[in-house]
């Protein structure tokens, strides 16, 4: 008998490290073979008999070597572990026989060898895993940090031993024959061995310590064998030893494991284990009891998130268990953590999916229901993590089972969670975004309302409404006294009808349950042919049917049931177009993420064939131009888009290659019918970045060529043009293309077709101008091309074709690529073009010979041409749609649509020869680089050296020969064309009255642009008639023809442009919403680009951030984002944009100032910035007028990041400036907002600094209320009495009242112990109202700046004025020169620009110092 050994005094010493023994063996001292001397005895002894351990000499030895474990080598380390597992196992056995057999005499002694092997076994672990844990530790430690690839891994697959031998001992392999001999343990009846329940549980409290010991270890739980053998062994202590409450497996499982994230799923298969195998499920009731009164905090976030997915697996595992418990657990729905509150909304999710969605009782429908709204009120969550997991579990509920092919929610669910999901498109946080889109993506897919196989899968709402309008009129006829359901509630999605419809809500695409699946030809009866539909108005064909008279309930119903089907589906419909204008907003986002996700919900939308699709697909081609800064090519966005395209309109094509090629054409083909010119742009992009990369079949460019060169006299104009046009997009990567049909190409598109459309001539120019396009690389010129001979076929058809005697406005935009395809392709194209221009002009004024030369064109018309006098504008207007009806007189010298042609002709050829003389540049820079590079290098530089002796290079020379042709000889030369039609055109301008033709009018405007782009003299002379059309024209057109022209003349020539800029500001103001875009468009251009200054006029673009167009915020906001990445270029003019907003007669509404400089103040972002703001902004506060100054000051001040000491100081050191304006409430009520956020700071003295700031400011807010009020009390007082009464007497009564107050005894002990107050302490409102010349007025004699004061507007010498309605009748009656610079001052301000009172800017760095 072992009566030395008491189990309670053993584990006691253990715990307090105070073990000790008679006989211990100090295995350190010994040297291996006295270990292994050591070793032999103890196995001899106990294999032989293991109750040989009672005996003390035996007991102290095993002892022994588990104090001393770590100093043993790995064999001997091996060889004890294997040693103590033999002989636990066989003392095991040797108790189960007892036990078998009844044997009591031995249960005394079992009992002691029992509870000795177990002690020992478990020092054995606790010894074992602290060696093992510093073993891997120094492992790690000598690997830098990495698992080195000697060291044996936990599942014992080591490869190479490391060189010490200590890596060759492998504990991870030894514990599962270790916990084998806790599991057989605790098989047995102990009950009957150990009786005191005392003891018993110190032996299992043992086991369960020795498991918790080795789950530590993250590796022990990825061990599978390991995993299951501790979960059983942990199951049969909670099964047969587990007593009472909060007791052995409970306490380890809350109070630890619970506590660690990777053991969170092992405790959820831990409690599964036990309610499947075991039927044991008390456990889980009390640890969720047990957990649902816990409090959770985000600051231990790591209890939460493992206590979370605890849940979540347990949920997933046994969900009956969990939903018994939902009703304690759903505190925590309102936890603080939001790991507890995402955790719960997954626990739901997988109630419903795994439990209720399955469960067809009444009574779990209703908890269905209760817990989708409780997920509906989840979308208002405060963290951006919980709705993002929202959404997700919604996209795991929406999917499709694979049973029955429905999903987890209920159709009359659908619509709100649909409504809730658009909602979050509009969410700050861009995953959730994200998911939202996948969400919508999810409900289109498992969409209910593609369960009729004849609607062929279309969710059309034209198809929709012409089927329910079908079947209102089929009911009315067979059953005229039946009432539709669902009528009167259509809108609000309420519709009367009920179990008649239930099949529809199966949400299946394949119809749901076959016993419910009806014959909708038979039930319709001739409601709808599919072969009589319209495939593309996808509209069904109209009601035939006759009226049945033996019609029956049963049709009825059903009937009814397909009614209910449709609406439903038309809401649905409507619901998803409503998120389409939120969707392709977000295409535009910066996150890779939902642009990607957005790109599949159009392609998803257009399998469905949903109208709304088109908006997106057509939006999203825009992505073609992204950049994918940082990534490659392969997953970007552009790599997307190119494959989304392939969905939509490369795939799907059935049927041979040759009919899959006809369907691919005519997909894009249609995509040319509705795009706009920024979006075939963009397309003409994408579709040559898709030939470049062999994404288009050859198939598909024969198959178009077909289209445009069929013959059939059904062909529509429309689609061959769209043909022409996707062939030259496919030219743009590959000439070939174009040149190997070159001949169909000039046939067709400038021949029979092209002489009938010219929409399709223009279309055949942009084609063969793809032969002359060339790809320039950066830094080095552009490659050349080569060009045609006059000689060639293709100009012969051009000139034709200019030159045909057409009346339509189409003709222009053909004769501008005409052009163009001269210019870019032909050897001589000034050639050509003048010839051109002599047969219009000749033909026009009636010169018999075209070769004759054209003299004093513009006396004549000054002195005898009237074109149609005597018509009236509206006539004109007229004309000018209808063409054909304007054809001369006899009267008539010539038609107002001809010289229209001549005036469009002449300008775009002066600007194209420009153009032409740079590329003939070009090319001679190219062949004297060439011959250049030809010489040796010795030749080289010894020509290099001689060319610099002499006064300059030859590409300098011929650079300013080309500069003079352009400002000299273009429009001014004695032998030039050109120069005969400046006088004319400019004539036709100023003469508006008499040459009033609308069409006349826009196309000389246009080519007197054109002019003055050329020539800087020309430019410089007619400037001020320029800016007089700009004011004067009521054309819109006209207006923005001329932004447009004026912004390419200030490229040119800056200094004539950059003193007059403010009439191009003043477009801002502008009526109509183009030209005001086209405007900003301009001014964006030149101010990014460096061509015009940043002025006080940029307050005009800040006006634009809040117009009511969002085309025309959107680009402002672009300009400033853009703006702000210049050197302080908004801080410069911040103070300017400030006095212009908050101005009282130029300004902007209050809310509108606010949200501008909102978005203007998130550029500062330097703290020296803010400092200068904070001091210009408190200074300006002294001559601020008006209370709405007042607050529009303070609130700037709010927006202002106050994260530095400086700027506090100097908020502060200026109370002076302010502390009169304290009664406005939201002056104070800014500063108070100032005060929160400093208070944020963390340095303690500006905390304490602050504080005594907000005390002394809320003592003059008082003082500043109080005076207020009394001033209005004494004024309202006199009024009541009939007398008038100043300001300053109400003053002077207030004074005195304050005097009496200074005159107490204890202000005078306070004043005798203080002296004279020094300024700053005596600024109080009291003071400043008492003395009339104080800081309530500013001399004109001091030097600071008064920043809002303005003068009165005028005209400045030299500026130049458009002319008022009473002037001459011809605009060149007014005209004058403009002036070459303002005398004094930076720029041209015109009426409605405010100064400051020095004509100086408010942001000078010299601050004022006179104050």
């Amino acid at each position: 008998m072992a009566g030395f050994f008491n189990l309670h005094e053993e584990l006691v010493r253990l715990q307090d490290n105070e073990v000790s023994f008679e006989e211990e063996c100090v295995v350190p001292d010994l040297d291996s073979d006295q270990v292994e001397g050591a070793l032999d005895e103890l196995v001899e002894n106990l294999q032989g008999d293991s109750s040989y351990i009672t005996q003390p000499r035996f007991w102290d030895m095993a002892r022994s070597f588990v104090r001393h474990f770590e100093s043993l080598n790995p064999d001997a380390s091996n060889k004890f572990v294997d040693l103590l597992v033999s002989v636990f196992d066989e003392q095991i056995a040797s108790v189960k026989d007892d036990l078998s057999e009844n044997a009591q005499h031995n249960f005394e002694q079992d009992k002691y060898t029992v509870e000795m092997y177990t002690f020992i076994w478990h020092w054995l672990i606790e010894v074992s895993e602290g060696r093992w844990r510093n073993l891997r530790k120094e492992n790690e430690k000598a690997a830098g940090g990495a698992k080195p690839k000697h060291v044996i891994d936990v599942k014992g697959r080591g490869s190479k031993a490391k060189v010490s031998t200590s890596a060759e001992w492998n504990w991870s392999a030894q514990r599962l024959l270790v916990l084998k001999s806790a599991e057989k343990l605790l098989k047995l009846d102990l009950d009957r061995i150990i009786i005191a329940s005392s003891e018993r549980d110190m032996v299992v409290n043992m086991i369960t310590k020795s498991i918790s010991l080795i789950l530590e270890d993250v590796d022990a739980v990825k061990d599978d064998a390991l995993k299951k053998l501790i979960m059983h062994v942990l199951a049969l202590c909670a099964t047969r030893y587990d007593r009472g409450l909060g007791h052995g497996v409970q306490t380890r499982v809350s109070k630890e494991y619970l506590r660690e994230d990777h053991l969170a799923d092992f405790v959820a298969e831990l409690m599964d284990l036990l309610a499947t195998q075991y039927t044991e499920t008390a456990l889980i009731e009390n640890v969720l009891r047990e957990s649902a009164e816990r409090v959770f905090t985000d600051k231990d976030l790591k209890v939460a998130k493992a206590y979370s997915k605890f849940l979540t697996t347990l949920s997933m595992l046994q969900p009956k268990e969990v939903l018994k418990q939902m009703v304690h657990l759903q505190v925590h729905l309102d936890s603080e953590s939001y790991a507890i509150r995402l955790c719960m909304i997954e626990v739901i999710g997988n109630l419903i999916h795994n439990l209720l969605a399955t469960d067809n009782s009444p009574s779990a429908a209703t908890s269905m229901h209760a817990y989708y709204d409780i997920l509906q009120e989840r979308f208002r969550d405060v963290n951006s993590f919980v709705r993002v997991k929202l959404l997700q579990v919604l996209m795991k509920l929406t999917e499709q089972r694979e049973d029955t092919g429905l999903t987890d929610i209920p159709i009359t669910t659908r619509p709100m969670l649909i409504n809730l999901t658009i909602g979050r498109l509009h969410d700050k946080s861009s995953h959730v975004r994200k998911n939202a889109i996948k969400l919508l993506a999810r409900f289109l897919q498992t969409s209910p309302f593609v369960a009729i196989a004849q609607d062929e899968g279309k969710l059309s709402l034209k198809y929709f409404e012409g089927k329910k309008k079908n079947l209102e009129e089929l009911i009315k006829a067979k059953f005229p006294t039946e009432l539709i359901p669902g009528m009167e509630d259509e809108e609000t999605g309420k519709e009367v009808a009920a179990d008649d419809s239930n099949k529809f809500a199966k949400e299946t695409p394949n119809g749901g349950e076959e016993s419910e699946q009806m014959d909708v030809d038979e039930t319709l009866g001739t409601v709808t042919d599919p072969a009589e539909t319209d495939k593309n108005n996808e509209e069904p064909a109209p009601l035939a049917a006759p009226v049945a008279e033996g019609a029956s309930e049963k049709e009825l119903k059903s009937l009814r049931g397909f009614l209910k089907y449709y609406t439903d589906g038309i809401r649905f419909i409507k619901q998803i177009d409503s998120a389409v204008p939120t969707l392709c907003e977000l295409l535009a986002s910066n996150v890779k993420g939902e642009v990607v996700e957005t790109m599949n919900f159009f392609v998803e939308a257009h399998r469905y064939n949903m109208d709304c699709a088109q908006d997106g697909i057509c939006t999203m081609v825009h992505k073609i131009w992204d950049k994918d800064t940082g990534e490659s090519e392969v997953g970007s966005i552009r790599e997307h888009l190119m494959k989304s395209y392939v969905q939509i309109y490369f795939e799907g094509g059935a049927g041979s290659e040759e009919a899959s090629a006809e369907v691919i054409a005519g997909n894009l083909i249609r995509l040319t019918y509705t795009m706009t010119l920024a979006e075939l742009t963009s397309l003409e992009q994408l579709l040559s970045t898709m030939m470049g990369k062999g994404m288009v079949p050859n198939s598909v460019v024969d198959t178009l060529w077909k289209i445009f060169g069929s013959k059939k006299s059904e062909m529509p104009p429309q689609r061959r043009r769209g043909a022409l046009t996707i062939l030259s997009y496919f030219g743009k990567a590959r000439k070939a293309i174009i040149a190997d049909n070159l001949e169909l190409l000039l046939r067709g598109g400038l021949g029979e077709f092209g002489k009938k459309d010219l929409q399709l001539a223009r279309n055949a120019c942009i084609a063969l101008q793809q032969l002359g396009s060339t790809k320039r690389q950066k830094g080095s010129l552009a490659p050349s091309h080569d060009r045609l001979p006059m000689a060639h076929p293709m100009f012969a058809r051009l000139r034709d074709l200019i030159l045909e005697p057409v009346k339509s406005l189409n003709w222009f935009g053909f004769a501008e690529q005409a052009i163009n395809t001269i210019y870019l392709l032909s050897e001589h194209p000034d050639i050509l073009c003048g010839e051109l221009i002599k047969r219009i002009a000749g033909s026009l004024f009636a010169v018999r010979s075209p070769d004759a030369q054209i003299d004093d064109v513009a006396d004549e018309l000054a002195a005898a041409l009237n074109i149609n006098g005597d018509r009236t504008q509206e006539e004109d207007g007229a004309s000018s749609e209808h063409p054909k009806a304007s054809s001369s007189s006899d009267d008539l010298l010539c038609n107002p649509y001809d010289l229209s042609k001549l005036c469009f002709v002449v300008g775009h050829v002066a600007i194209k020869q420009i153009v032409h003389l740079e590329a003939i540049e070009s090319e001679w820079k190219r062949k004297k680089h060439t011959e250049d590079t030809a010489k040796t290098p010795r030749r080289q530089a010894a020509a290099a050296d001689e060319l610099d002796a002499v006064t300059g290079t030859a590409e300098d020379e011929f650079a300013e020969a080309i500069a003079h042709i352009r400002e000299r000889e273009l429009l001014f030369g004695e032998r030039s064309l050109l120069k005969t039609f400046g006088p004319m055109i400019a004539f036709i301008c100023s003469s508006n009255r008499s040459f009033k033709h609308p069409t006349l009018q826009v196309n000389a405007v246009l080519a007197l642009c054109k002019f003055m782009c050329v020539s800087s003299d020309f430019c410089d002379a007619h400037l001020q008639l320029l800016f007089t059309i700009l004011e004067k024209s009521s054309d819109p057109i006209i207006r923005s023809n001329t932004i447009i022209g004026l912004g390419d003349m200030t490229v040119s020539f800056n200094s004539l442009i950059d003193q007059n800029i403010s009439y191009l500001y003043n477009r801002l103001n502008d009526t109509d919403r183009n030209v005001k875009k086209n405007t900003l468009m301009v001014l964006t251009f030149l101010i990014l680009n460096g061509m015009v200054k940043v002025k006080g006029q940029i307050s005009e673009m800040a006006k634009c951030l809040e117009d009511e167009e969002q085309r025309i915020s959107d680009l402002a906001k672009l300009f400033f984002k853009e703006l702000s990445t210049k050197d302080n270029a908004i801080y410069n003019n911040l103070p300017d944009i400030i006095s212009n907003l908050s101005h009282p007669e130029h300004g902007v509404a209050e809310n509108s100032f606010k949200d501008i400089m909102k978005y203007l103040l998130d550029f500062i972002k330097k703290d020296k910035q803010t400092e200068n703001i904070v001091e210009k902004l408190c200074l300006r506060f002294r001559n601020a007028e008006t209370s709405r100054q007042w607050r529009d000051i303070s609130f700037c001040l709010s927006l202002l990041n106050f994260t530095s000491e400086k700027s506090i100081k100097k908020l502060v050191e200026h109370l002076p400036q302010y502390q009169d304006k304290l009664h406005e409430p939201m002056v104070y009520k800014h500063l108070q907002d100032i005060l929160s956020k400093t208070k944020k700071l963390p340095k303690a003295d500006i905390k304490t600094f602050i504080e005594e700031f907000e005390v002394k400011l809320k003592e003059l807010h008082d003082k500043c209320v109080e005076n207020e009020a009394a001033v209005s009390a004494a004024t309202q007082e006199q009024e009541k009495v009939g007398k008038k009464v100043s300001r300053d007497g109400v003053e002077r009564a207030i004074q005195a009242m304050q005097d009496l107050n200074l005159n107490s005894s204890k202000d005078r002990a306070d004043g005798s112990r203080s002296g004279k107050r020094t300024a700053d302490e005596d600024a109080d409102i009291g003071d400043l109202i008492g003395s009339t010349n104080d800081s309530m007025e500013v001399s004109d004699e001091e030097e600071d700046v008064p920043l809002t004061r303005t003068i009165r507007p005028g005209r400045q010498k030299g500026a130049i004025s458009p002319m008022d309605e009473s002037d001459a009748e011809d605009v060149s009656l007014t005209r004058a020169k403009p002036s070459a610079r303002s005398s004094g001052r930076k720029g041209f301000q015109s009426k409605s620009t405010p100064t400051t009172a020095r004509g100086r800017a408010v942001d000078d760095d010299d601050d004022d110092d006179d104050d």
